[in-house]
């Protein structure tokens, strides 16, 4: 099971991008959506409701990014870091 994240180790990820050839999630997608994460994740440290819970972060679905605008985030990395974000939100709803 993956370990708890903060917001500031949340805003320390730097994700990479897909092997050449490939396309990965887009970018300005990703990087809203860790945005709102860190938000709750900084009102959980505060004990305060989140505006998200472990099941929005369980059903995100971002699109490829597209042509001629990079590779996008490597998924594997994006999808391992939404697991180690909604562990943490479930063990903060107890």
């Amino acid at each position: 099971m993956p370990g708890a994240i903060t917001a500031d180790e949340l805003r320390a990820v730097r994700l990479g991008t897909p092997g050449w050839g490939r396309k990965g999630y887009r970018t300005e997608e990703v990087d809203d959506f860790l945005a709102r994460v860190a938000e709750a994740l900084t009102a959980l440290a505060l004990r305060r409701a989140p505006q998200l819970t472990a099941d929005a972060v369980r059903d995100v679905r971002f699109r490829k990014q597209g042509f001629g605008r990079g590779r996008g985030y490597d998924e594997d990395q994006v999808d391992e870091l939404l697991d180690r974000i909604e562990a943490t939100f479930r063990a903060a709803a107890g």
